[in-house]
């Protein structure tokens, strides 16, 4: 049973849509990286393996003129400490442009308790940065803290919001809408469980089924987020598209049980980013199905719980970006 589920993270972490992952040994010797980094960056992943990822991407330097490290993997590694929450520009050559990328980094340690390897996770928040201009200091401030207060709940939560977020963001895209609305989904994407803040981690983290009230006190969630974001001026919008992101189309949803084109635009859209990331996920109560299965699932749920034109063009959406999520299906900085 444990093999089992080590494939099975394997598998999602080997194929995870939206976070890259990279391993170097204690000599920066690249053991391993994701499909996901690999198309992020543009290389080829026999390029890297086994081979110093300070000779490959840094000239064999672990520090820039400067002083600093070149990167924050690289740093981890050398300081046997991890890295949490690092935004760093990175300039690919590979990639022909600069990309902005949140980097958290954690060590693997021998018996002894020496650093044996250094793991870190890239997330694209390009698209974040470009927002920051749109909305301000002041809302990305706040935004920023709503982010920390959402992660900080547990490790499902975290990655949840960031791949909704790029899901809501990409399936705007795909709808050319404005980009202010574009805007606007990746943010509700990024905070649409804002509201599981004041929800218990034994809730959250249970494995099993929950119980009537348990079930009761989750659906709060929804109502409490809203109510939180209707407090900050500028935000009153993604506070009402956070608030029905659980209705359903055919109005059986909650917490208002409105229906059809009652339900936010956004909302809609939410709904079905959200079901879909839940359902190609490795969830402490349930195995990850593959991308055919959750599409499979959203066309049989097509008009009751989602919108059915939307639901439509999702799959489309997901079959032409060619993502792929949860199980598998057959100057540089890091």
């Amino acid at each position: 049973m444990a093999e089992e589920l080590l494939q099975r993270i394997s598998g999602a972490i080997e194929s995870n849509m939206f976070h890259g992952m990279l391993v170097i040994d204690k000599d920066f010797k690249v053991a391993f990286i994701n499909d996901s980094l690999c198309n992020m960056w543009r290389i080829n992943r026999r390029e890297v393996l086994q081979r110093s990822l300070l000779k490959v991407f840094h000239e064999g330097r672990k520090v820039k003129g400067c002083g600093e490290y070149v990167g924050p993997l690289v740093e981890s590694m050398d300081k046997e400490i991890p890295v949490l929450g690092r935004e760093v520009y990175l300039r690919l050559a590979s990639a022909g442009q600069g990309s902005w990328f949140l980097v958290n980094t954690f060590l693997l340690k021998d018996e002894k308790g020496r650093a044996e390897y250094a793991v870190g996770t890239y997330v694209s928040i390009n698209r974040f940065k470009r927002m920051e201009f749109q909305l301000g200091e002041v809302n990305v401030s706040i935004l920023n803290a709503f982010t920390k207060a959402i992660h900080a709940r547990d490790q499902y939560t975290r990655l949840h919001s960031d791949n909704v977020s790029g899901l809501m963001g990409g399936f705007a895209e795909y709808l050319s809408l404005p980009t202010e609305e574009i805007t606007m989904a990746y943010i509700a994407g990024l905070i649409h469980d804002v509201g599981k803040i004041g929800i218990s981690e034994q809730v959250l983290n249970k494995p099993g089924r929950l119980s009537e009230p348990e079930y009761e006190e989750i659906k709060r969630h929804s109502a409490k987020g809203a109510e939180i974001l209707q407090e900050v001026v500028g935000f009153e919008d993604l506070a009402h598209m956070v608030r029905h992101h659980h209705e359903r189309y055919d109005g059986k949803g909650y917490p208002d049980g409105i229906g059809g084109a009652q339900i936010p635009f956004h909302s809609r859209m939410l709904a079905i980013c959200d079901a879909y990331d839940a359902m190609t996920s490795v969830r402490c109560y349930s195995a990850a199905r593959s991308t055919a299965q959750a599409l499979e699932e959203i066309e049989r749920c097509s008009g009751q719980q989602f919108d059915p034109e939307l639901a439509e063009r999702f799959r489309a959406f997901v079959q032409t970006a060619g993502l792929v999520s949860g199980v598998a299906e057959d100057d540089q900085t890091a």
